[in-house]
């Protein structure tokens, strides 16, 4: 993986001269993970992925206020307000979400309402957005998407107004409410004025790979990612390729297409390893983990999401927290050791609750009404199964409302 240092090292050469950068570089602290690696007798690509080191957080905050303070004693203007925001945009990729808010309060502190910089303005609003989001503070990130729409739509700038509706879509997306997913992706569509916009229409349709993968249209889904692939892939945008290849490997795994997921999660974790990008990272992980479980390989599937769970830890990431104590609950569950499963399970589904997120409170449910199945608790069983099934007719995904209804079918006879 990339280190801090190695990213930080391309972005002072476009700003500083050599001698700035040998200043600079004697001040920055150099930190490696200690974590003890997982080991058994894996393949190598397997054991590299569990033995990769998570930079630790502890200097990065530090290290950032003294670059931005240096900087400015070095840079003017707009060349200085670009830099920062560089920073911003690197602390999101590398998961310091909390000193990524800090850096975009500050550039709209600098730049205040001055007109000049209003495009700057909205796009640290949008990034505001965007990292409230990843936190699952819902209604901080709307607040702050609606605040870069006004400023975009000052501006006539179609291209933030649809990175807005797309992010408003994602939102909704991951809050379980695919019908408000889709009308804002339709509305980001209407901005787009050119479909050789390779990077928009690329973000657009892995949007809609994702809807249409959540409703069981594989198909549909499967054609979606494959085009954004071939955009980003002609671009040589790692950081979405990342994104893509992860999403394939979802899909994947919903179609029981189990090995073929494992090779889509491998090239999502390579990409991420190489660009230094932990967000979707972990998510990669935590679906290698969802796999070994499928195929009872327990030790794998443990490790695995220990690795996801250490990477979410440092994100702050709560909706994948959410996800690998529903994985481990499914663990627990497997090798009957159902007091484990319980408490996992309904710590996932009261996180979930929570965070407002009734995609996963389904998901969660489910996987507590197919525990209370197996240790013949018919009426709990009853309880959960009945409320994934309800949201899952709800929005249309027809794969899971067949799958729940023969297991209702099931623990109703019994």
């Amino acid at each position: 993986m990339l280190t801090i240092v190695q990213i930080m090292d391309r972005l002072l050469q476009d700003y500083f001269t050599p001698e700035d950068i040998a200043e600079y570089k004697k001040l920055l602290e150099k930190n490696s993970a200690s974590k003890k690696p997982f080991k058994t007798s894996l393949n190598k690509p397997t054991q590299n992925q569990l033995d990769s080191k998570i930079a630790p957080t502890q200097n990065y905050h530090s290290s950032m206020n003294f670059l931005i303070s240096y900087a400015e004693k070095k840079l003017k203007g707009h060349k200085l307000v670009e830099f920062i925001e560089y920073l911003g945009d690197i602390s999101i990729s590398q998961g310091e979400l909390g000193t990524a808010e800090e850096i975009y309060m500050h550039v709209l502190n600098m730049i205040k309402d001055d007109a000049q910089y209003r495009t700057v303005a909205a796009y640290s609003y949008l990034a505001l957005g965007d990292i409230f989001s990843r936190q699952a503070a819902w209604e901080k990130s709307i607040e702050a998407v609606y605040k870069a729409k006004k400023l975009f739509r000052q501006l006539k700038d179609n291209k933030g107004m649809f990175k807005c509706e797309n992010l408003l879509g994602t939102i909704a997306g991951d809050r379980g409410d695919l019908n408000g997913s889709n009308k804002h992706f339709e509305k980001a569509f209407s901005y787009l004025r050119s479909k050789k916009d390779a990077p928009l229409v690329g973000m657009l349709e892995v949007n809609l790979g994702i809807v249409n993968s959540i409703k069981g249209n594989y198909d549909a889904a499967f054609t979606f990612y494959q085009r954004a692939l071939i955009k980003f892939e002609q671009i040589q945008d790692f950081r979405r390729i990342t994104e893509v290849r992860h999403n394939l490997g979802m899909m994947m795994t919903e179609r029981g297409e189990y090995r073929a997921a494992l090779s889509e999660f491998d090239l999502s974790i390579d990409s991420a390893l190489k660009a230094g990008y932990l967000p979707t990272l972990s998510l990669s992980y935590l679906g290698k983990a969802f796999i070994y479980t499928q195929l009872e390989d327990y030790p794998l599937a443990s490790a695995f999401a220990d690795k996801a769970m250490e990477i979410c830890f440092k994100l702050n990431d709560r909706l994948s927290i959410a996800d690998i104590y529903k994985i481990k609950g499914v663990i627990e569950r497997r090798v009957k050791n159902y007091k484990g499963a319980e408490n996992y399970l309904l710590s996932s589904l009261r996180i979930n609750e929570e965070l407002e997120n009734v995609l996963n409170e389904a998901e969660s449910s489910y996987e507590l009404g197919v525990l209370y199945a197996e240790q013949g608790r018919k009426e709990e069983a009853r309880k959960y199964l009945q409320s994934a099934f309800d949201y899952y007719k709800k929005q249309d995904a027809i794969a899971m409302v067949r799958r729940i209804q023969e297991l209702l079918h099931v623990v109703t006879k019994k």
